[in-house]
């Protein structure tokens, strides 16, 4: 499925971000099948033939060297050629994330402010989920070590205002988002405060069990990164879910609240 490609190249934020490009789908949740590569028609050659000579007229005139060519005769080097131009470039086909998985935590979920119009989500292993606006959200914060691709959909998505990638995965990550919605990409910024717990640089999340040390696997504390994302969109958290595996196939509801997973 084709999708219309918004560029919008905006000034850089306090914390050294850069607005990037959002993807807008066409309509309907994550798409399936991202189609082939857009390579545009083959390349001409303008140019003279450097050999091209002259064609004959059956009454022994010199005839114009773009005069359609007679049996025998040869043709010019730009002349179309029926068979032998380049196909389009194959490209990999998606990959296949599994079936679509609701994230559950059970008596886990928590909602840190009913009324918040924030969520964050972080991983280590990135991978391709949506995030169901089924309440008002303004503000996304992802951070993760591998690529992530998001999709925004849900009841609200038109009230998104900000996603925000952060850690080592940010520069690959894609959004899938309705028009207006800003992209920012923060790469690995200081972490906001020093923690014997996670790691200096803003890199990536993992799970945060008790007696677990995020920085052993070069994550950051969950304070670390709740105080980033604070930093950057303000108070009013709504949930925060953290997990170390992947998020492929996930669907997650901002209005169901998050928890912390392997």
């Amino acid at each position: 499925m084709s999708m219309p490609v918004r560029m919008a190249m905006l000034a850089a934020l306090s914390l050294g971000c850069e607005r990037a490009e959002v993807i807008e789908p066409d309509a309907g949740p994550v798409p399936t099948d991202l189609g082939r590569a857009d390579v545009g028609a083959p390349k001409l050659d303008l140019g003279v033939p450097p050999d091209a000579g002259t064609a004959t007229s059956e009454a022994g005139l010199d005839a114009p060297d773009d005069a359609p060519a007679e049996a025998g005769v040869d043709a010019p080097d730009d002349a179309p050629a029926e068979a032998g131009v380049d196909a389009p470039a194959e490209v990999d086909a998606p990959r296949d994330v599994g079936p679509p998985r609701t994230l559950t935590c059970g008596s886990a979920a928590r909602i840190e402010d009913p009324a918040g119009d924030t969520v964050i989500v972080g991983n280590e292993a990135g991978g391709r989920f949506t995030l169901v606006l089924d309440v008002p959200i303004a503000n996304v914060g992802v951070i993760a070590r591998r690529p992530v691709d998001l999709t925004l959909n849900g009841d609200f998505v038109l009230g998104a205002r900000v996603v925000h990638f952060v850690g080592e995965g940010a520069a690959a990550s894609t959004l899938y988002a309705p028009r207006g919605v800003a992209l920012e990409r923060a790469g690995t910024p200081a972490a906001p405060f020093a923690d014997v717990n996670g790691h200096a640089t803003m890199s990536c999340a993992s799970d945060c069990e008790p007696g677990r040390v995020p920085g052993e696997r070069g994550c950051n504390s969950g304070a670390q990164i709740i105080t980033y994302f604070q930093r950057r969109f303000g108070e009013g958290r709504r949930m925060t879910h953290l997990q170390t595996s992947t998020l492929d196939g996930l669907y997650i509801f901002a209005g169901r609240g998050g928890c912390c997973l392997p």
